[in-house]
């Protein structure tokens, strides 16, 4: 009986030190942010005003990658010209910023998104100067 109980006692330490004893892990898994946003997007709707000018945006593409070190994205803007270099959400995640790999960072506001779409508001400059236009994109 006592070697039955001096035993089990044994086996019960040798359980508590091997759980102790576990290494840690050093190098967790990058944390990814938002991954909902993490796709190609295409233009919806673009409105300028109440003026519908989608058709002007039939080209544009938005992709947003993460890799868990680097965020960056690939613009092919309404003309078809592609730039690519990273982007960041603000903490309030209502303003995304897109900053080329050459050239000066461009933001966007008023940005809402879900899995199935992503909102924002840019300004872009037409034949009258600046114009503010409000996106809709969905997945490509």
């Amino acid at each position: 009986m006592k070697r039955t109980h001096i035993f089990l006692v044994l086996v019960a330490m040798v359980a508590v030190f091997s759980q102790s004893c576990k290494k840690k892990n050093d190098n967790p898994a990058p944390t990814i942010e938002n991954p909902e946003l993490l796709k190609a997007w295409k233009v919806s709707q673009a409105l300028e005003g109440t003026l519908d000018v989608t058709a002007e945006f039939s080209q544009y593409r938005l992709t947003l990658a993460d890799d868990g070190t680097t965020k960056s994205y690939t613009l092919v803007d309404r003309t078809g010209t592609s730039s690519t270099g990273t982007w960041a959400l603000s903490t309030d995640k209502t303003t995304l910023t897109l900053t080329p790999a050459s050239g000066t960072a461009v933001t966007y506001s008023s940005v809402s998104f879900s899995a199935s779409e992503l909102k924002y508001q840019g300004s872009t400059t037409g034949k009258g100067g600046s114009v503010t236009i409000n996106f809709v994109l969905v997945p490509a």
